[in-house]
């Protein structure tokens, strides 16, 4: 059977999509997965086994050329508010076509459509994904962390860009590009000096604009995490990739329904969570009312 499984969002959404592949590759080992994503996500996904397809998210003529000519049997929108991926595969006539049930279009294109409520049902993103393979008899059970490779030659270069940091490194994502919440510049100027006398080296690696180092490719950031011991940050991409890279973490989270830990805590079998002590509302200065000296037993956990 051949899937298309389109994820066309962030970075972290993609990342914590990555155990539908493995269940379906679970349940049906010949199965053939390929993948529909935005071009700056796609380098997450190289290297990575039993993907026999990655296809970019460009105009809507080309994803409805995509999936008349991509002989798909089944094709799970997981991004609901991209509902044109839905209606191309309907176009096509692929068989199996599965969706949210989020605009009056969409849920006339889908063959099997999934009415759960995401925001504050208390589930971990990751089994709102697996709900797609409800047609199947498939979802449900813990979902197998995600798992991202980087390549020894990656990894070398990782080193070498932090050359000048001793271990233990401590690479740390300062703010979310999306609406999560994280701690202001300020309460990052009074943390770092706190986490320096624990005898941790932390180092900027995302975003770009707020690191000393120069600008990498996703690929190279992926390797400059390799290099690190460990993972301090904000639910953001690179706190879930540094996870599934293996890294010890440590995440910040809100308090928030829709941006705790119930939903977005990083799979990982080395990831501690951290939120603010009091709860007031997350994009209004509450990871400011964190203790930075609050940081370092969770971090010795996983030194």
């Amino acid at each position: 059977m051949r899937f298309l499984l389109s994820r066309t969002d962030a970075l972290g959404d993609l990342v914590i999509s990555l155990p539908l592949q493995a269940r379906i590759l679970s349940r049906e080992p010949g199965a053939e997965i390929h993948w529909l994503v935005k071009p700056y996500a796609a380098p997450l996904l190289e290297h990575l086994p039993g993907i026999a397809g990655v296809h970019l998210r460009g105009t809507n003529q080309e994803l409805f050329s995509l999936m008349r000519e991509g002989g798909f049997d089944a094709v799970l929108n997981l991004f609901h508010r991209d509902p044109a991926v839905t209606l191309a595969a309907r176009d096509a006539g692929i068989p199996v076509r599965v969706a949210r049930a989020r605009g009056f279009a969409q849920i006339r294109a889908a063959t099997h459509l999934l009415w759960k409520g995401r925001i504050g049902s208390g589930r971990h993103e990751a089994d709102n994904v697996l709900d797609f393979l409800e047609p199947w008899g498939w979802s449900g059970g813990w979902p197998t962390p995600p798992a991202l490779v980087v390549t020894e030659a990656e990894r070398a270069v990782g080193e070498a860009d932090l050359a000048g940091t001793p271990h233990p490194r401590l690479a740390v994502a300062t703010r979310s590009s999306g609406s999560s919440a994280y701690p202001s510049a300020a309460w990052w100027a009074r943390a770092f000096p706190v986490l320096a006398g624990a005898g941790w080296h932390p180092v900027i690696v995302a975003p770009p604009e707020d690191s000393s180092l120069s600008a990498a490719s996703l690929r190279g950031l992926m390797g400059r995490l390799a290099a690190c011991d460990a993972f301090l940050g904000p639910s953001t991409g690179p706190t879930q990739m540094a996870a599934a890279l293996g890294l010890p973490v440590l995440a910040l989270l809100g308090r928030s329904p829709n941006r705790g830990p119930s939903r977005w805590t990083p799979l990982g079998a080395q990831v501690q969570v951290l939120q603010y002590p009091t709860p007031e509302a997350d994009l209004e200065g509450g990871m400011d009312r964190l203790d930075p000296a609050d940081l370092l037993p969770h971090l010795e956990r996983l030194r």
